[in-house]
C-alpha cells in the first residue's frame, strides 16, 4: 500500500514538472522569436504625447512621449537640440515605452519651441532609431511655422560638415556669436544638411559653429565657423505643381484607366538651399614651443605652428653655424661647426620671426634662445656618425620624372659630382652617364640627383666609402643601388576641358591620397593636356586666388572675409596605364 501511494505521488510530481517546463517554454517564446521570422526593422511609433505635438499655451515643465514599444536613448545629451536653447539642458530619461523631458527653468512666454531628437530614440530589442524626430509646442497662442534649410560644407575640401550647429540671431551685430547664445538652433545631419523649423517671421543673422566647449559661443580660435554677410528673411508661399499619373496608377482608391494630369498645391519655404562654407580662422598665435640640444653640435628649435615667413637667426656667443630650414617654417636646426663653440655648455642665439596680432596684422619679433648641453665627461664624447638615406630602394621601379634625394644625418662639407658613378643600360650593357647634383636651398643635409631618366631602362648607382664628408670631417659609408624605370605605357594621359565663369583660377590635380600632384593657374575656358600621369584615381579642384599669393586662404569673421571659394569636381576619374581620357568639368558653385 505504501508503495502504491509513492508511485502515484511520483506521477503527480512528474506531471507538474512537465507542466511547468511547458509553461516556461511558452513564456519564453512569447518574449522573442526563436528564429526563422523576419528581423524587426521598424522604428518605434509615437502613440501618445502630453502635451500634444504642436500644442499651444503650454505652461508646464514636463513632456511625456509614449511609443508603441519599449525605447532607449542614444547619446541624448549630444543629439537633442532645443530651439530656442534653454539656459540649462532638461533632464531626459526613458521609462519603459516613454521618454520624459523635464525642464528645470521657466520657458519664454509666447515662444515656439522645437525639440530635435535626431536619431536618439530607438527601440529596445533591435536598436531601430527614429530618424529626425521632432516635437514642437508653443507657450503662446500661435505656432511659428516658417523654416529655412541648406547645407554646410568644409570650405577647403567641400565635404559635408556633420553634426555642426547652425544658428540664427534676431539682430545683426558681429559680436553676437561671440557674446550671445542664438535664438534658433539646429544641427546638420549625416549629409551636412540642416533644417531650422518653426521660425518666426523676421530678419536673421545666420552663423555656423563647431561648438568644441559646449558654450554655444564662438570663444575658441580652433572652433570651425561659417557665416553670411546678408540677413536671412524666411518666407512661405503656396505653389501649384502639375503631375502626370500613368494609366493603371492607384489614385483615390481607384485605378486610373488613362494617363491623368493632376494639379496640387504645396507650401514652398525660402530660403531652402543655403550653402555655408565652414572654416577655421588662422588665429593661432605663433611662439617658440620647444628647444633641445641632445648632441653637442645640434640645436633644435620648434615653433608651435606653421610659420608666416622664414625665420632668421644670429649667434650671440657663437659665430660658426649652419641653419637647416623646413618647408612649413615650423622648426629650425642649428648645426654648430666650430669645436671650440660646440664644447660650450650653453650657446646663445637670437631668432627673428613673424607674428600676427588680434586684427591679423603682421609684425616681427626677436626672441633670445639658449641651448644647454649637459655632459658629465666631455673627454669621452662618442664619435659623430655620418650616414645617408635615399628615396630609391634596391631593385625599385622608378618614376622617370622624379629626382633622387640624399638625406644626410649631418651637414655635408664635400660632395663632389665625380664621387658618383651612375650607369645606364639594358640587359647587361651599361655605359656611364653624368647627372646633375643640386644642394637643397633649405637644408645643408639634403642633395638632389637630377637626370632625364629614360623609360624602361636599368640604372646602377655607386658611391664609394669616404667620397662624401660632413663638416666635422666624418666620411660616409659606401652606397650601391640598382633600379629600373617604368615603361612608357605604364603612364596615362588626361585631357581636361574646363568651362565656367570668365575668371582666373588656381587648379589642382589631386590623387586618391589627397596629395596635389599638379598645380597651375589659368583662365577659363581652358583645355589642358597632361601626359605621363601615374595610374590611379584623381579629382580636380580649383579656387579663386583673391590675393594672388599662390595658396588657398581661410576667412576672417570680424573682417567679413570669406575663405577663398573652392570648387571641387563632383566626379572622380580613374586613369589606367596606357590610357588616354578626356575629363570635362563645368566649374560652378555647389548647391
Amino acid at each position: 500500500m505504501q508503495l502504491n501511494i509513492s508511485l502515484v505521488t511520483l506521477k503527480i510530481i512528474n506531471g507538474f514538472l512537465l507542466f511547468c517546463a511547458a509553461f516556461i517554454l511558452v513564456s519564453c517564446a512569447s518574449q522573442s522569436s526563436l528564429g526563422g521570422g523576419a528581423k524587426d526593422e521598424t522604428p518605434p511609433k509615437l502613440v501618445k504625447c502630453i502635451p500634444e505635438n504642436h500644442s499651444l499655451n503650454f505652461t508646464g515643465k514636463q513632456i511625456e512621449l509614449t511609443f508603441d514599444e519599449f525605447v532607449v536613448l542614444k547619446s541624448i545629451q549630444q543629439k537633442l537640440v532645443i530651439s530656442p536653447p534653454t539656459a540649462t539642458k532638461p533632464e531626459v530619461i526613458s521609462k519603459n515605452r516613454s521618454v520624459v523631458i523635464s525642464f528645470d527653468e521657466d520657458l519664454i512666454p509666447n515662444t515656439t519651441y522645437n525639440l530635435n531628437f535626431s536619431d536618439a530614440i530607438a527601440d529596445l530589442n533591435e536598436n531601430n532609431s527614429i530618424n529626425d524626430f521632432h516635437f514642437c509646442f508653443s507657450t503662446g497662442q500661435t505656432l511659428d511655422s516658417l523654416k529655412i534649410s541648406g547645407s554646410v560644407k568644409e570650405a577647403y575640401s567641400m565635404k559635408p560638415e556633420l553634426s555642426i550647429f547652425v544658428m540664427l540671431y534676431n539682430e545683426n551685430k558681429d559680436s553676437l556669436p561671440l557674446k550671445s547664445v542664438p535664438y534658433y538652433l539646429s544641427k546638420t545631419n549625416g549629409y551636412g544638411e540642416f533644417n531650422i523649423e518653426n521660425v518666426r517671421a523676421g530678419k536673421y543673422k545666420i552663423f555656423v559653429l563647431n561648438d568644441v566647449n559646449s558654450t554655444l559661443l564662438y570663444d575658441m580660435p580652433t572652433e570651425k565657423i561659417a557665416f553670411l554677410d546678408s540677413l536671412i528673411i524666411p518666407s512661405a508661399a503656396t505653389k501649384m505643381i502639375t503631375d502626370t499619373l500613368k494609366k493603371g496608377t492607384l489614385f483615390n482608391q481607384d485605378t486610373l484607366k488613362q494617363d491623368t494630369i493632376i494639379i496640387r498645391s504645396i507650401v514652398e519655404y525660402k530660403p531652402g538651399n543655403i550653402v555655408l562654407r565652414a572654416f577655421e580662422e588662422d588665429r593661432k598665435k605663433q611662439f617658440i614651443n620647444s628647444t633641445a640640444r641632445t648632441t653637442k653640435n645640434k640645436c633644435v628649435l620648434v615653433f608651435n605652428r606653421k610659420g608666416f615667413n622664414i625665420p632668421s637667426v644670429s649667434g650671440i656667443n657663437v659665430k660658426s653655424f649652419l641653419v637647416e630650414q623646413f618647408k612649413n617654417n615650423d622648426s629650425l636646426i642649428l648645426w654648430l661647426s666650430d669645436s671650440t663653440e660646440y664644447m660650450k655648455d650653453s650657446v646663445h642665439f637670437q631668432v627673428s620671426y613673424v607674428k600676427k596680432d588680434s586684427t591679423n596684422n603682421i609684425y616681427t619679433v626677436t626672441d633670445p634662445v639658449v641651448f644647454v648641453y649637459n655632459e658629465t665627461n666631455k673627454k669621452n664624447i662618442p664619435a659623430l656618425k655620418f650616414t645617408t638615406t635615399i628615396n630609391v630602394q634596391q631593385d625599385q621601379q622608378w618614376i622617370s620624372y622624379n629626382d633622387i634625394q640624399f638625406q644626410f644625418s649631418t651637414p655635408v662639407s664635400s660632395f663632389p659630382l665625380d664621387s658618383i658613378l651612375l650607369k645606364e643600360g639594358k640587359d647587361s650593357v651599361f655605359h656611364k652617364i653624368k647627372p646633375e647634383l643640386v644642394p637643397s636651398p633649405l637644408s645643408p643635409c639634403v642633395y638632389f640627383l637630377k637626370y632625364p631618366w629614360k623609360d624602361e631602362m636599368k640604372y646602377q648607382l655607386r658611391i664609394d666609402k669616404g667620397k662624401i664628408r660632413d663638416i666635422y670631417g666624418n666620411p660616409c659609408d659606401s652606397l650601391v643601388r640598382t633600379f629600373k624605370t617604368f615603361a612608357a605605357d605604364y603612364y596615362g594621359t588626361a585631357t581636361f576641358v574646363f568651362e565656367g565663369p570668365d575668371s582666373t583660377f588656381l587648379f589642382q590635380l589631386v590623387n586618391s591620397s589627397g596629395m596635389v600632384v599638379n598645380e597651375w593657374s589659368d583662365h577659363l575656358p581652358l583645355t589642358k593636356k597632361m601626359e605621363r600621369l601615374l595610374p590611379g584615381k584623381y579629382r580636380l579642384r580649383a579656387f579663386v586666388d583673391d590675393n594672388k599669393n599662390g595658396k588657398w586662404d581661410t576667412g576672417i569673421y570680424l573682417k567679413h572675409q570669406q575663405p577663398e571659394k573652392m570648387f571641387v569636381c563632383p566626379d572622380e576619374f580613374n586613369l589606367r596605364s596606357n590610357w588616354e581620357i578626356e575629363v570635362k568639368w563645368s566649374v560652378k558653385d555647389v548647391q
